[in-house]
């Protein structure tokens, strides 16, 4: 009769944790938000080529005058980000 009442406690002492387990990783992941994708560095946008540039900007819908230097459709781009 002792040796069920410990297999009782034991089982439900498991469920408990098991139980108490779940509902700390769905808090953890219920406080998780999407966090805004940031706009890319001015040291990042260097490295990329002016056609490239334009190209990132068509893809973001981006105004930038294809015409202008370099340092200025990063600079577009960077405004337009922010």
């Amino acid at each position: 009769m002792d040796g069920i009442v410990i297999v009782a406690i034991l089982a439900v002492a498991f469920v408990f944790f098991v139980v108490k387990d779940k509902k700390k990783k769905s808090s953890v992941s219920k406080k998780t938000t999407p966090s805004k994708p940031k706009a890319p560095t001015v040291s990042e946008l260097k490295k990329l080529t002016k056609n490239q540039l334009v190209e990132l900007a068509e893809k973001k819908n981006l105004k930038v005058k294809k015409s202008g230097a370099k340092a200025a459709v990063i600079s577009e781009i960077r405004e337009q980000l922010k």
